[in-house]
């Protein structure tokens, strides 16, 4: 009877063990993929309200029943609608998306920072 009780035990421990995994890894593609999405907003030069894109310009359209089927899953949507909801990115009414750097984090800054227009002296 000893030896159920601690089977049992570690079959629960690993359990939690699987399950904390897979938040963690989760977590860490979705910041992976909002770092991805900021550098496609610099990329695109999609930084104001006058620059603004389409989904589709910028690449970040909702994949297709086919394609969810056979890719691995795309985290872009997911940080992209994150961004919306921080106030970092912005929805026109004609649709098109572009991403205010005031409101953009200190930490998301640094990464792109190579990607950022460059300002040409005259």
């Amino acid at each position: 009877m000893q030896g159920n009780d601690t089977t049992g035990f570690f079959i629960v421990v690993f359990m939690i063990f699987v399950f904390v995994a897979g938040i963690y890894f989760r977590t860490f593609l979705t910041k992976r993929a909002i770092f991805k999405v900021v550098r496609i907003f610099y990329e695109h030069n999609a930084v104001g309200i006058n620059t603004a894109k389409t989904r589709h310009e910028l690449g970040l359209e909702q994949p297709d029943f086919l394609h969810r089927m056979l890719r691995p899953r795309d985290y872009k949507q997911h940080a992209l609608s994150l961004l919306i909801k921080k106030g970092i990115v912005f929805e026109n009414d004609d649709e098109r998306l572009y991403m205010d750097e005031k409101n953009l984090e200190q930490g998301l800054r640094s990464k792109p920072d190579n990607l950022r227009p460059q300002k040409r002296s005259s």
